[in-house]
């Protein structure tokens, strides 16, 4: 409770890096805890990176890492330690990159493509060879990209994505490949801005598509090489065994690729939640590295469960069990920290939620069926003071049954930070419409009805927006209307949505 709440007080002060919160004394009394109880606090703290103990005269516990670069790592992290797949990763950018492809069509002024086009001609017109210049000048291209669907949590999701990627599939230097790759991924990202400068978001969808199928084909011609299969590759494999070799010289720090190495060895070696998996020095000697770069290696751990330190004789590193908590709790932190508007998380929300429908139909079995209607019955006989979690529970069971991390990981995050926006219990008439839009959309994905099940989605998300949304209420009864009407469009007449060109309208998660 003491590091949250030294978590707060740290966004409420707007991350000021470098600034001294106070010293273990001031700390004891401005939170009203013992000695013991800070201490422990303080090293939850310094695991999660965001500040650190500094002694001496002048010293206290300092803002260490920008908000921005320690979610990012968290979110990347996570995701790698969870053993996300190749599949998972690449499905989840297309959905995200579609996204902002869409956004993009739609907001970005003459001026921002103008400049856009730009960074373009600066990448075309470098030197095919200076590798080391052609990362930096795509860097900043997907950077420039990323910001025009001015959409901050969006831009931060495929920082982390990109992160995972490039932790995961570096080709080195002198590999025979690099200038035919250099050249095709150019001309990619000439084919993208060239749809977006147009306006074309059809073009632009196609773009994101193709130059993804080109990586997924190149990740098999790379994997073939390392006798490893494209359908069982995940970025903690990869991560780990391809840390011995450093392709472009710049490799994450040695303390995350020391959690990588540790974390594979304990899912290669079949240990489970509870086993013990060495002491410190044992552990030190077996990958050859000093104290303290372990201890960095175990803190990264530590903070996704992937282990637990055990105190005393016979104590050391034991197996966990991962979970998302601290990386929900960080990176929703960090968007109550940035100030992101509501529609910001609604919109990646939405194309989420369409998304974990579709890939739960596509995967869907025996226990993912009990799972859904067990979830609709508990909606049918919800009161009025359960209706909004057990809402949010059938979106939650998607994406589970999605099969995929990154969609599973992110409803997490917007669910906590629905939890901070006001949100109105619908009435009894309203609540039914909802139960019976979940129905259908149950019956659809259980089925195994993937096209359906998008549709049906959509359909619900039309119910959501029209009265969480801008939409005036007095909407509701259309929209309600076409949704029981099959020849009906997505969304009500004259509603923001529509007037913007079907794109949904600024909410928030339920």
């Amino acid at each position: 409770m003491i590091a949250y709440a030294i978590k707060r007080d740290i966004a409420a002060r707007g991350w000021p890096v470098g600034e001294v919160l106070g010293n273990q004394e001031e700390l004891m009394q401005r939170y009203g805890v013992s000695r013991s109880t800070l201490r422990e606090a303080i090293r939850q703290v310094e695991r999660h990176g965001i500040a650190h103990m500094r002694r001496g005269a002048h010293g206290g516990l300092v803002v260490q890492s920008p908000a921005r670069d320690s979610v990012v790592l968290a979110v990347a992290s996570y995701l790698e330690l969870a053993g996300v797949s190749l599949g998972e990763l690449f499905d989840a950018r297309e959905v995200v990159e579609g996204l902002m492809v869409g956004l993009i069509c739609e907001r970005a002024t003459d001026n921002e493509l103008m400049r856009l086009r730009d960074r373009l001609d600066d990448l075309l017109s470098s030197p095919e060879d200076d590798l080391e210049q052609d990362v930096v000048l795509e860097l900043k291209l997907r950077s420039a990209i990323a910001e025009l669907s001015r959409n901050g949590a969006l831009q931060l999701l495929l920082e982390a994505l990109y992160r995972v990627t490039s932790d995961m599939l570096t080709v080195a230097p002198g590999h025979p490949d690099t200038r035919a790759l250099v050249r095709e991924s150019r001309r990619e990202k000439r084919e993208l801005v060239e749809a977006l400068v147009a306006g074309d978001e059809i073009s632009a969808r196609v773009a994101v598509r193709d130059a993804l199928e080109r990586s997924r084909q190149q990740a098999r011609k790379l994997l073939k090489t390392r006798r490893a299969d494209f359908g069982q590759a995940s970025a903690l494999t990869l991560g780990a065994k391809s840390m011995a070799v450093d392709p472009t010289g710049v490799l994450p720090k040695l303390g995350h690729r020391l959690s990588l190495r540790i974390a594979n060895d304990v899912v290669e070696a079949g240990l489970e939640a509870g086993d013990r998996v060495g002491s410190e020095p044992e552990l030190c000697e077996r990958y050859d590295v000093s104290r303290a770069v372990f201890r960095e290696a175990v803190r990264t751990l530590e903070v996704h469960d992937i282990v637990q330190v055990r105190r005393g004789l016979g104590g050391g590193l034991t197996v966990g069990r991962p979970d998302p908590a601290y990386t929900v709790e960080l990176t929703s932190l960090y968007f109550q920290y940035a100030r992101l508007k509501p529609r910001h998380f609604y919109e990646l929300w939405r194309a989420i939620q369409v998304a974990a429908a579709q890939f739960a139909a596509r995967r869907m079995n025996e226990s993912g069926r009990a799972e859904l209607t067990a979830v609709v019955e508990r909606q049918k006989a919800a009161g009025s003071d359960e209706m909004l979690t057990v809402h949010g529970e059938l979106h939650s069971a998607l994406s589970r049954l999605s099969g995929n991390h990154v969609i599973e990981l992110f409803t997490s995050v917007m669910a906590e930070i629905a939890a901070h926006y006001p949100t109105e219990v619908p009435p009894a008439g309203i609540w039914q419409a909802f139960v019976k839009s979940h129905a259908e959309l149950v019956e659809a994905v259980s089925d195994g009805g993937v096209a359906l099940a998008r549709r049906l989605m959509l359909r619900h998300l039309q119910l959501v927006d029209a009265w969480y949304g801008e939409s005036s209420r007095r909407e509701w009864l259309t929209a309600l209307a076409e949704a029981d009407d099959p020849s009906a469009a997505v969304h009500p007449p004259d509603s923001p949505a529509r007037r913007r060109g079907g794109r949904a309208s600024s909410g928030q998660p339920t």
